[in-house]
C-alpha cells in the first residue's frame, strides 16, 4: 500500500499520535461502490415484493373474472333451453292457431260471399277482396307453420350449438386462467426469493 504519512526518525511520540498513514482511497471506493450495490439489490428486493402483491392481486382478479364468464354462460344455456326456446315454440305455435283461426274465418266470408254472389247480392269487387283475404290468411298460416319448422330444425340447433361452446370456451378459459395463475405465482415467489438472497449477500 502507498504510504501516505510517516512520522520522522528519532520523533518522541505519545499514545494516540499519527504515526504512519496509508493510501485508503482504493478501499474507500470500494465501500462507496459497495454501498450503491446495496441500494440497487435493496430497491431491486422492494420491487419483487411490490410486484408479488400485485400479481397475487392480479390473478385473483383473473380468476373470479373467468369464474363469473363461466357461470354466465351456463346461465345464458339453462335460460335459452328452460325459458327463451319454450317461449319461442309456444309463440310459433300461438301464430300458427291463429292463422288456422283466420283462415278459417276468411273461408267462411269466402264461401258467403260466394252465395251472395250467385243470387246477385254482392258485387265482383266484394268477392274478389274476400278471396284475397282468403288467400292472404293461407300465406299467413304457411309462413307460420315454415317459422316454427325453421326455429325447430335450424335456428333452435344452432342457438343450443353456440350456448353449449360458449359454456365450453369459459370453461377451458377458467382452466387456463387458473393455470396461468399459478405460474405467474410461482414466477413472482422466485424472483423475490432471488432478489432477496442478492440483497442479503450484498448487504453482507
Amino acid at each position: 500500500a502507498t504510504i501516505l504519512y510517516l512520522v520522522a526518525e528519532g520523533t518522541n511520540v505519545r499514545e494516540g499520535d499519527l504515526l504512519v498513514e496509508l493510501d485508503a482511497s482504493r478501499l474507500q471506493d470500494e465501500k462507496a461502490q459497495q454501498q450503491i450495490t446495496v441500494l440497487n439489490s435493496e430497491a431491486a428486493f422492494i420491487r419483487a415484493r411490490e410486484n408479488l402483491a400485485v400479481t397475487k392481486s392480479q390473478t385473483d382478479s383473473d380468476i373470479a373474472k373467468a369464474e363469473l364468464a363461466y357461470k354466465f354462460a351456463e346461465q345464458d344455456l339453462t335460460k335459452y333451453t328452460e325459458g327463451e326456446y319454450p317461449r319461442q315454440l309456444q309463440q310459433a305455435e300461438a301464430e300458427i292457431n291463429i292463422a288456422k283461426e283466420e283462415l278459417q274465418r276468411a273461408m267462411d266470408k269466402l264461401d258467403w260471399s260466394r252465395r251472395l254472389a250467385e243470387e246477385g247480392y254482392v258485387t265482383r269487387t266484394e268477392l274478389q277482396a274476400d278471396e284475397l283475404s282468403a288467400k292472404r290468411a293461407q300465406i299467413d298460416l304457411d309462413l307460420a307453420n315454415s317459422a316454427l319448422d325453421l326455429l325447430k330444425r335450424y335456428t333452435h340447433q344452432r342457438n343450443l350449438d353456440q350456448l353449449r361452446s360458449d359454456v365450453e370456451q369459459a370453461k377451458e378459459a377458467l382452466e387456463r386462467t387458473r393455470r396461468k395463475a399459478s405460474a405467474d405465482l410461482v414466477q413472482a415467489e422466485a424472483e423475490l426469493r432471488a432478489k432477496q438472497s442478492e440483497y442479503d449477500r450484498q448487504k453482507a
